[in-house]
């Protein structure tokens, strides 16, 4: 039998006809039917298969036409598969593989191809779905040989309105554009298999393939595009492929200026053109935001390396230092110079070279702040403003001058001051708390700046009263912002107990916060001895109690370092006696000074590692609480080592 116009006239008519409730008719659903179209399509698709079954009953089976007629059937099970899968009902599954089945014996014929990479991309990626990551590979894996051995053989697949016509009436290249459509799904459903597999490296080699192909094809949606490619750069600055990243940002940014000048720009309808606008400034203030992270990671990463210890290991080797890997796969046919030469993808060496990576970030993140407002969006801008001061953070580190360093770590303090002022800390727990510990580091940094100048003081030098009260101040701001962190999880800060159902993940800087605050009371500088003995004994008592939590079963593990401050101070011959000759071992900006002081002279921690640092702690606050009741305080700085575990701990970045 030979299949004619009139054979297939309203089995076509019945196809686009579904097709057309669809693509159209489904977008104007009720929220109270949303699939109202897609029932309706699946019964006219239902009773088109009923009318191929008929005309294939009539065909000889191995016959061409009998090929096309299957490949037609095989079309309408995957259509009414997916519309099965799409309401959530059972039998998708079936459905696909009885169509998959129906043309077993003509998979290699042309009119058969792009079906049958169809089912086995619906098939694949419904197997991910279910989690059968495995078999799911094996599907999109066998759609990947079908393209490879169509393209190696040089065949000619079909289209479905093909397969409707004539010989005659083939459209000569539309099936070829199906298939390269086709194996573009196949390699971005194998980006998200690979990814499920925690196969990250083939995951973003496949998703770069899937945004290639789709600018090679012309065949992507500007918005969506430009967040595929920014997503994807989030995977490659994590593991210093700077150039790669860079790369992405630059293609991101390039395609939503391209979406302004090719779609907004063009809109006619003023409505139409103030969402599309709304929409590119959405994006693009996500965009800058991923541009900010990338600068963060520059100089968190370039902090890293500098301030790597160079000592060889116990076998005499060297860590290789941390080093940008210049690897790239470029996208062809986008001139992206412009935007790849706004920032650089090498580590930063000097104050320079951070100031050109900081102030870029720092305009990106002033950018988004335009379209992320307090009054809008809280929660994104306050995240945008512990973003602004990471970079002064991080600048501060490059900063050699004492009073520019101190501007910085201000300037960063002053955007979480704004976090926490904005913010309502019962609707904004998590945040508010991330800026409290911050606030309480950062002051505590600016403290240790402080500090540092009274040392370099010659002796004869007295800090004047306004420098003495500025390191009280900000001793005093840094013990606020810690104990405001403690109390978000309703710690009684009286007794410090930690109450039931707190994560080790939540412990360990809520015990990092006691030690900041125990080491900060010890800082304070008072002429007053009931006053210092007041600050030694709420040193001693949250001392006390980060020895005693993290002798805990389940923070050892965490803090194993923390309790190893030196073998000095573990020696059971330290005792008050040993403090007699006061003077000896007293800061500069102590010795003579009426007003004095608590901290004592800092020395090398790295030469005091090892040894049961708990006992230490405890011993020597305690020894130092006794001194200063039996012999006034003046006594007790030679031996009070437990301040070296605090700078080690500093220095370990607690």
């Amino acid at each position: 039998m030979k299949i004619t116009k009139e054979n297939l006239s309203d089995i076509r008519e019945d196809y686009e006809k579904a097709h057309r409730y669809i693509d159209e008719e489904s977008k104007n659903d009720p929220p109270t039917e949303p699939f109202r179209s897609h029932y309706i399509a699946r019964d006219v698709l239902s009773s088109a298969l009923r009318k191929v079954k008929t005309l294939s009953e009539a065909l000889e089976p191995d016959s061409e036409v009998a090929t096309t007629v299957r490949c037609i059937h095989a079309n309408i099970l995957k259509d009414i598969a997916k519309i099965t899968i799409f309401v959530e009902e059972p039998r998708g599954e079936v459905l696909l593989k009885e169509a998959l089945e129906l043309i077993a014996k003509d998979h290699e014929k042309e009119p058969a191809i792009n079906v049958r990479i169809e089912i086995l991309n619906q098939l694949g990626i419904m197997a991910c779905n279910q989690s059968n990551f495995v078999e799911s590979k094996q599907y999109l894996d066998l759609a990947k040989d079908v393209y490879f051995e169509t393209k190696e053989l040089d065949r000619e697949p079909l289209t479905m309105a093909d397969l409707f016509g004539t010989k005659e009436e083939v459209e000569k290249g539309k099936g070829l554009k199906l298939l390269e459509s086709n194996h573009t799904l196949t390699l971005y459903y194998l980006a998200q298999v690979f990814g499920f597999l925690d196969n990250l490296a083939d995951s973003a080699q496949y998703c770069h393939m899937t945004l290639q192909r789709q600018l090679e094809y012309n065949e992507y949606e500007h918005v969506d595009w430009a967040l595929n490619a920014v997503t994807l750069s989030q995977f490659y600055f994590p593991k210093n492929h700077l150039t790669q990243a860079r790369h992405l940002l630059a293609a991101s940014t390039f395609m939503l200026n391209r979406y302004e000048t090719e779609v907004v720009e063009k809109a006619a309808n003023p409505t139409d053109r103030a969402e599309k606008e709304e929409i590119l400034r959405y994006r693009m203030a996500d965009v800058g935001r991923c541009w900010a992270k990338y600068g963060l990671h520059i100089l968190a990463t370039s902090k890293e390396r500098l301030s790597a210890d160079d000592e060889p290991n116990e076998d005499g080797t060297r860590d290789a230092p941390l080093t940008p890997v210049k690897k790239v796969t470029r996208f062809t046919g986008l001139d992206l110079a412009a935007y790849e030469g706004q920032v650089t993808d090498e580590f930063c060496l000097t104050f320079d070279d951070a100031k050109l990576v900081m102030l870029n970030s720092l305009s990106w993140l002033n950018k988004a702040k335009e379209y992320y407002t307090k009054e809008t969006e809280a929660s994104q801008y306050a995240k945008i403003l512990q973003d602004i001061a990471s970079l002064y953070k991080h600048l501060a580190f490059f900063e050699e001058d004492d009073g520019n360093q101190c501007k910085l770590y201000k300037r960063g303090a002053d955007r979480l001051e704004e976090i926490v002022e904005i913010l309502n800390a019962t609707y904004y727990q998590t945040i508010c708390r991330e800026a409290w510990y911050e606030l309480g580091l950062t002051y505590s940094n600016m403290l240790n700046v402080k500090l540092g100048q009274l040392d370099d003081k010659q002796p004869n030098d007295h800090p004047t009263p306004h420098a003495l009260n500025k390191i009280n101040h900000l001793c005093e701001k840094s013990i606020r912002n810690f104990k405001k962190f403690i109390e978000s999880y309703k710690i009684d800060l009286d007794t410090l107990d930690l109450p039931d159902g707190i994560s080790e993940d939540e412990m360990q800087p809520i015990l990092y916060a006691y030690f900041h605050i125990g080491r900060l009371y010890y800082r304070i500088i008072t002429p007053d001895k009931r006053l210092k003995l007041k600050n030694t004994e709420n040193s001693l008592f949250y001392y006390n109690r980060f020895v005693a939590c993290c002798q805990d079963e389940r923070m050892r593990p965490l803090f194993g370092q923390e309790l190893g401050p030196g073998v000095s101070m573990t020696s059971p011959k330290i005792s008050a006696d040993k403090s007699t000759d006061s003077n000896a071992a007293t800061p500069k900006h102590q010795q003579g000074a009426g007003a004095g002081g608590n901290e004592p002279s800092g020395q090398d921690p790295s030469t005091e590692a090892g040894g049961n640092g708990g006992t230490a702690v405890q011993a020597v606050v305690a020894a130092t609480v006794q001194s200063i009741r039996e012999r006034g305080f003046y006594g007790c700085f030679s031996w009070l080592k437990v301040f070296r575990f605090a700078n080690l701990m500093i220095k370990q970045g607690c």
